[in-house]
């Protein structure tokens, strides 16, 4: 009689072996997902990172290309925001990038083929943000010598509109 009580259990402490190691290796799978899903979240972010910088890049090429001083306007228009208009927007998220943001490649003829799986393309917009007279002389301001400068603010996507990376620099023109 004692044999057949034996038998019992094994059987027990194996199912009860057998528990324990499927714990395990659904513990493991929910790692590896985790793990996964953070991987693709990196990726995402630093996509859009250098989308991001990509826009600045380009916003500085054709700022710098620029011969003459460009006159910033309340729309835009010419390249170059007035003070004060964008970058409060730009601060709370509620500026407008598809209507007003400068399109990656539009003003200085760089090639969008690496943007094609993104969500969206790189945007940028550019503020006028302060003048530096070069001297006390009265006239400067009216000649308008000196230093300007320009807040540059770029956006980039990953490829879900949830990936958004908004990066922000300051250009400085010399005009004597």
């Amino acid at each position: 009689m004692t044999s057949r009580n034996q038998q019992g259990a094994v059987l027990v402490s194996v199912m009860i072996y057998m528990l324990v190691l499927s714990m395990i290796g659904i513990s493991s799978m929910r790692g590896t997902s985790m793990e996964e899903r953070m991987a693709s979240n990196h990726w995402e972010h630093s996509r859009s990172f250098q989308a991001a910088e990509s826009a600045l890049t380009d916003a500085a090429q054709w700022f710098l290309f620029q011969p003459d001083l460009i006159e910033a306007s309340s729309d835009g228009s010419t390249g170059i925001w007035q003070t004060g208009s964008v970058a409060n927007a730009v601060a709370n998220s509620t500026f407008d990038w598809p209507t007003h943001g400068v399109v990656y490649g539009s003003s200085s003829g760089n090639s969008t083929s690496l943007f094609g799986d993104l969500y969206a393309m790189p945007r940028y917009v550019m503020e006028e943000s302060g003048f530096e007279p070069s001297d006390n002389d009265p006239d400067t301001l009216a000649k308008l010598t000196g230093v300007f400068y320009y807040s540059v603010s770029a956006m980039g996507n990953g490829r879900s509109e949830g990936a958004r990376s908004i990066l922000q620099t300051t250009l400085e023109k010399h005009n004597n």
